[in-house]
């Protein structure tokens, strides 16, 4: 299977994210495009940079294609778990294993690689964050929940 296969290395933030998105676009513009980004040398990412990734597989994903991040480096494991859609990106131990899409060498898995073992969608379902905001602007208290006064 052809991919195109890009190395990101440093900081994936803020700063950086709007001169690396155009980069990442330009190599989806292909019909069912795969991208492999080699993510070891990431140092630094945040909020943004984690998102970037998203977008990028979100677009990859509307043309039919996916994205897959290979031997990703501590800072992008622990987004990973926690970001809004990072889950649905397939990881994998070594730049090879993430062009062949060896399910041996895979880390995390995304949709597609559970797909090709069991009947669900081919594309992530949009889920609810995990985290709520309380709508009565109640915290609380360290005697527990907020109740009202009497």
């Amino acid at each position: 299977m052809n991919a195109v296969v890009l190395a990101l290395h440093g900081l994936l933030v803020e700063g950086t994210v709007e001169t690396v998105e155009p980069v990442l676009a330009g190599c989806l513009v292909a019909a069912e495009p795969r991208l492999v980004l080699d993510v070891s040398q990431v140092t630094v990412c945040d909020t943004a940079g984690a998102a970037l990734l998203v977008r990028v597989a979100e677009l990859a994903w509307q043309r039919g294609g996916e994205l897959r991040l290979a031997a990703p480096s501590p800072a992008i494991r622990s987004w990973a778990q926690v970001a809004a859609g990072m889950d649905g990106i397939a990881a994998f131990a070594s730049v090879e294993g993430a062009v062949e899409a060896d399910p041996r060498d895979l880390i995390l898995a995304g949709p597609a690689m559970s797909a090709a073992c069991i009947d669900e969608p081919a594309y992530p379902a949009r889920r609810r964050p995990r985290w709520r905001v309380n709508p009565s602007a109640r915290g609380r208290s360290r005697r527990g929940p907020a109740s009202p006064r009497r």
